[in-house]
């Protein structure tokens, strides 16, 4: 990953973002934690969390759903959105040299967008449009790590991260189509849920560090120069 000089600012803002992702995990430790009733993270889904009301759901199957703390999630679920489209918006010089980078960086902000739409309409309450939310997360996120990680395979700096994010958006869109199939591997739906939901924000997080540090050395080298052009 290399960044441009000029805007270091913009780039270490972006991984402040993405690397705030941190708090979707947290939210939904601290939701899940608050239920009366079992949870499970093979059976449950993330989205049960930020159901609004206490019953079975579906109405017509036999899982019991009660979230006491379905606002701090359903909260969660958009800021995550929030920051991780701002952070794709903010970071895009980080990518300058690699040509497919904006279109990756576009399918990673598609799958943000994804989680406010997950967020503003809780599973019981709208779901269409919490679907729709769901599959662009789903599909987009992951196909974005994998179209970034593609536009960093030429440089000699970024192989690394271009092996992680392949293979970050690989697991995820392979357990989304298991997940869309209904086949769980043994793992439960809401465990293969979450291990097609989970590498984008993973992903955001690995990468936001990395880019705030290089961010950081950049701007101390350019005030660095600054000085130094200064007493020259």
């Amino acid at each position: 990953m290399n960044t441009r000089p000029r805007d270091p600012r913009a780039i270490r803002l972006g991984a402040i973002a993405w690397i705030a992702s941190v708090q979707f995990f947290v939210a939904q430790f601290v939701a899940q934690s608050a239920w009366t009733t079992p949870f499970s993270l093979a059976r449950n889904y993330i989205s049960d969390l930020g159901n609004t009301a206490c019953g079975p759901f579906p109405p017509d199957s036999g899982m019991y759903v009660c979230s006491p703390w379905h606002a701090a999630m359903n909260a969660s679920f958009v800021a995550i959105g929030v920051t991780v489209v701002s952070g794709a918006a903010l970071i895009r010089n980080a990518f300058r040299h690699a040509r497919l980078s904006p279109w990756g960086l576009a399918l990673v902000a598609l799958g943000g967008f994804g989680f406010v739409l997950v967020g503003l309409f809780p599973e019981n309450v709208h779901f269409p449009p919490h679907r729709l939310g769901a599959t662009l997360n789903f599909i987009c996120g992951n196909l974005g790590q994998v179209v970034v990680g593609a536009s960093m395979l030429s440089s000699r700096h970024g192989q690394r991260w271009a092996g992680y994010s392949i293979a970050s958006g690989v697991v995820g869109s392979i357990a989304t189509a298991l997940f869309a199939s209904r086949h769980d591997l043994g793992l439960g739906l809401g465990g293969m849920e979450r291990l097609a939901a989970y590498p984008l924000p993973l992903w955001t997080i690995a990468v936001g560090i990395v880019l705030g540090r290089q961010a950081r050395l950049l701007a101390s080298r350019s005030e660095r120069e600054h000085h130094a052009e200064l007493g020259g």
